[in-house]
């Protein structure tokens, strides 16, 4: 596990932890005094996804993403089938891969992952050509994502703010879907393409998903009538929501959705406007990861 060559990526704005005890851990830990250690703040959006592309090319064994799912997304995309494993030191609002991995949210216990974690191979999902790792998808919690981005604010009290401010306004649409060929016509409330079984926080959208089975779970959910609007936020955070009869989750190796109308999306908690045609895809065993 020496000489080793290991490149720290930090978003000094991601979530709310102080970055410079970050950085002092790293520097005073002795066993990394073997390896070869970098570290790089970014700059901008998209200065994660062009640095990371620049340690794989200089061939660093190793890019540590320090930030929230933004980051680590920026930074997975750039280590696709390359030789060079990500490692998460998770310090942003939601966490959604870290926290599937079973990764602490203590700093100390994460970076402790270069000296006694493991590498393992995980897939990899596409939205539109664009690589995912967790989740996807449209409508309600689509929706919230926008609105979130739009705040000044963080965290999970400014999310459920979000979240409320979006269920009064939202209605269903219909949408036609096709999973490995066979076609589906339903009106939904919301539609996620879950790699991963949560989208972070513990929101589990879908408790049974497995990053590491090559395949993407079609999370539906139904039109339901407002009163259950808790039971389905507590089934959320309960690891239960597939046992709801609003809820019908399939699985495919890939899909295709049509929607009325161009809209927002997400995608690994990023919002983005999308195409009324929107294709899933899955790659198995595509990225490196510590764990």
């Amino acid at each position: 596990m020496d000489n080793r060559k290991i490149a720290f990526i930090i978003n000094p704005v991601s979530g709310t932890k102080s970055k410079e005890k970050i950085v002092d851990k790293i520097q005073s830990i002795a066993w990394l005094a073997g390896d070869m250690v970098d570290i790089y703040y970014t700059k901008c959006i998209g200065d994660a996804f062009e640095t990371a592309k620049k340690y794989v090319e200089q061939n660093f064994d190793i890019i540590v993403a320090v930030g929230g799912d933004g980051t680590v997304n920026e930074i997975a995309r750039a280590l696709v089938h390359t030789n060079t494993a990500l490692c998460i030191i998770p310090v942003g609002s939601g966490n959604g891969l870290a926290r599937d991995l079973h990764i602490s949210l203590n700093i100390y216990d994460a970076i402790n992952l270069l000296r006694r974690g493991k590498i393992i191979n995980i897939d990899v999902c596409y939205f539109n050509n664009r690589p995912y790792f967790c989740t996807a998808g449209v409508g309600y919690d689509a929706a919230v994502g926008k609105v979130f981005a739009q705040s000044r604010k963080r965290g999970f009290l400014s999310y459920l703010i979000a979240s409320i401010k979006v269920y009064i306004k939202i209605k269903p649409v219909e949408y036609k879907i096709t999973l490995d060929g066979n076609e589906i016509t339903q009106k939904a409330f919301d539609i996620t393409f879950a790699n991963a079984g949560q989208f972070g926080n513990n929101a589990y959208i879908s408790p049974l998903a497995d990053l590491r089975d090559n395949l993407i779970d079609v999370v539906i959910i139904r039109p339901f009538p407002w009163y259950k609007s808790i039971d389905l936020g507590l089934r959320l955070f309960t690891k239960t929501l597939h046992k709801s009869k609003y809820v019908k989750i399939y699985k495919c190796k890939h899909a295709v959705l049509e929607r009325p109308a161009i809209d927002c999306a997400h995608f690994d908690g990023e919002s983005i406007t999308a195409d009324k045609r929107i294709e899933i895809n899955i790659e198995p065993s595509a990225l490196k990861v510590l764990v």
